[in-house]
């Protein structure tokens, strides 16, 4: 009697159970996880292999060495914990580096990079990406690639709007915004990404552009977005600004003209948020008039204070961060082939939590990379963590200035001296033969006329105090 005829004799209430069974165990024969006969198991192989395309030569060598450097200290680390992790470095800038990369071993099958999108998409022409899994040190990919042909493993700059709207708004309770941004590609996109993450908050924008290569260019939108009222007798503005957060998307080397502008305007009151531009340029280095950006923040991925030992001790970057934590993400996921897209994703998920030098990082369901970046302010001596109640008294205090600069300058305008009375000698008169006819009566002098006490502001100018 066959199997078959067998099923066909029982109740229905016992076949039910046993078909399952022999459903499951047909597809296991088929290999149902697309490529492969199993589920990987992350981190059981003792043996994995990590394999960096980046380049090594040209110009953009010095970020691949760092990135190199970064992995052999974590194929250190791993293998004191008994796993033996093999490393794999192509040259992205050799002209046979596709065929190189071809010829690894299939078990070679998870490669970090590149670096470049040029490389990218030789490797999409070559059809690599369908034979290995890429984790792209890329901010981006194009529409419909993520998740279904190669992974990212690098912050994007949405992660850097996200991780600003939410300190601003959610730790600083901040609810208007401006943004002067450079009219170059980059500015236009960053800026349009903030616009975009305010306006799911119901929050607005007010802004402007200008040319980053003129100064007087960045003078000349500044002035407009702050409208200051300029005040007798010495000409002194009174901002009239609309928002408390001002978004800058540029590099540090321009940050000195844009709050030279601010504060030739009377404007020193604004949370000055940056972008992740700014670090290459605050990290480790002095920064000069540094009073001048006591509320100036920026996103960024790497905090030295919360590195792994290892990394501290040989004073890392990002970018040694960066192929520290790929090279143990790589490991763990013990994949040996170019296994299905979703498969690969939920790996992906499960291995994250070894990547641990820089900010957490996860995927969605689709594939899709986001990293939880940090805030940081600017210091003295570069940058530092952000501290929020430190902010928050900050911004209070220069509130408090800006109140009594204004008020001052009020006082000045309705408090102009009269013209100079000429001066009365001091030597005797001689007193006339005859007396003197009666004196008329001398008028007082005019006084001038005195600004009417108020505890609330003028209507020239805004001065929001902070509720919290």
């Amino acid at each position: 009697m066959t199997i078959f005829s067998y099923l066909f004799k029982l109740p229905v209430i016992k076949i039910a159970p046993l078909f399952l069974v022999l459903l499951f165990l047909w597809g296991c024969s088929l290999g149902g996880f697309g490529r492969g006969d199993r589920l990987p198991e992350g981190g059981s192989n003792k043996s994995p292999c990590v394999v960096l395309a980046l380049p090594t030569s040209g110009p953009y060598a010095p970020w691949g060495a760092k990135i190199g450097q970064g992995a052999k200290l974590a194929l250190e680390e791993l293998k004191q914990a008994g796993i033996n992790a093999r490393l794999e470095t192509i040259n992205t800038e050799a002209p046979d580096w596709i065929s190189r990369l071809e010829a690894l071993p299939e078990s070679c099958a998870v490669v970090g990079g590149p670096l470049r999108e040029r490389a990218y998409l030789d490797e999409k022409k070559a059809g690599l990406l369908d034979k290995k899994i890429f984790f792209t040190f890329l901010p981006a990919l194009r529409d419909g690639e993520e998740g279904v042909i190669a992974w990212r493993f690098f912050p994007s700059p949405k992660d850097q709007v996200d991780a600003l709207t939410k300190f601003a708004a959610d730790d600083m309770n901040i609810r208007s915004y401006g943004a002067i941004y450079p009219d170059d590609s980059y500015g236009a996109k960053m800026t349009d990404l903030f616009e975009k993450n305010l306006s799911e908050r119901n929050l607005t924008l007010k802004k402007a552009s200008y040319n980053a290569k003129s100064a007087t260019s960045i003078r000349g939108a500044v002035s407009p977005m702050l409208n200051p009222e300029r005040v007798p007798p010495r000409n002194q503005p009174i901002p009239r600004t609309e928002f408390e957060a001002l978004f800058l998307p540029d590099s540090w080397k321009n940050m000195d003209a844009v709050t030279n502008s601010l504060i030739a305007n009377g404007e020193d009151r604004l949370i000055l948020m940056g972008t992740t531009l700014w670090e290459p340029a605050l990290a480790g280095k002095p920064v000069a008039k540094a009073a001048k950006y006591e509320l100036a923040v920026f996103p960024g991925a790497w905090n030295a204070q919360n590195a792994p030992k290892k990394l501290q001790d040989a004073k890392a970057d990002f970018w040694t961060a960066l192929g520290f934590d790929f090279a143990n993400f790589a490991a763990w996921l013990g994949l040996n082939d170019r296994y299905e897209s979703s498969l690969v994703t939920t790996m992906a998920q499960k291995a994250s939590p070894k990547a641990r030098a820089l900010a957490p990082i996860s995927w969605d369901h689709a594939g899709r990379e986001s990293q939880r970046l940090y805030i940081f302010q600017v210091s003295s001596q570069g940058m530092k963590p952000a501290n929020p109640d430190l902010l928050k008294r900050a911004r209070t205090a220069a509130y408090e200035r800006a109140a009594l600069r204004y008020q001052g300058i009020r006082d000045a305008q309705y408090n102009t001296p009269a013209e100079e009375e000429p001066v009365i000698s001091a030597t005797p008169i001689a007193e006339p033969a005859t007396p003197p006819a009666t004196p008329a009566k001398i008028a007082p002098a005019p006084v001038a006329p005195q600004a009417p006490l108020s505890t609330n502001p003028r209507s020239s100018y805004k001065l929001r105090l902070p509720t919290k």
